[in-house]
């Protein structure tokens, strides 16, 4: 049992994105003798092979020599992660989403569909990463207005 609770079919593990190239949050899919075998990404929506978080090439057959220590790790759900962040920035003032709005990283929004997020990258090419309290989201900003005729 880690910080998701016991390891069912439905339930969610962090695991090793290869598409995303991160330790996200993950649905478990398929387990075999009590172990995860199959995820479903919870941000890009891949499903793959289930590989420990950490891990960025999947676990071969033949191990080829002695083991790797591995540091010991701590892992936080997304939503714990989004209340420390959102107690950090408590004094920051509230925006509204548009999309014509411009925002900036550390910006705390309030988006009609997903809540209250934070900005935790903004991108050149008009969108922004915010992470809201059940998982990170793309959205666009700095929209303008068609010009009128």
């Amino acid at each position: 049992m880690d910080l998701y609770g016991p390891v069912k079919v439905g339930g969610d593990i962090l695991a090793f994105c290869g598409k995303c190239k991160r330790d996200l949050a993950h649905v478990i899919v398929a387990i075999l003798a009590g172990k995860p075998v199959k995820v479903i990404c919870k941000t890009c929506k891949s499903e793959h092979k289930y590989r420990l978080s950490g891990d960025s090439q999947p676990k071969s057959a033949s191990s080829g020599g002695g083991k790797r220590e591995r540091a010991p790790r701590t892992f936080v759900k997304n939503s714990e992660y989004w209340e420390q962040k959102i107690a950090a920035k408590k004094q920051t003032p509230l925006k509204t989403y548009r999309t014509q709005e411009l925002f900036q990283l550390g910006d705390v929004i309030s988006h009609s569909k997903f809540g209250v997020g934070i900005v935790e990258e903004v991108k050149n090419n008009g969108k922004i990463l915010v992470l809201f309290r059940d998982e990170e989201r793309i959205l666009i900003h700095g929209l303008t207005a068609p010009s009128q005729l």
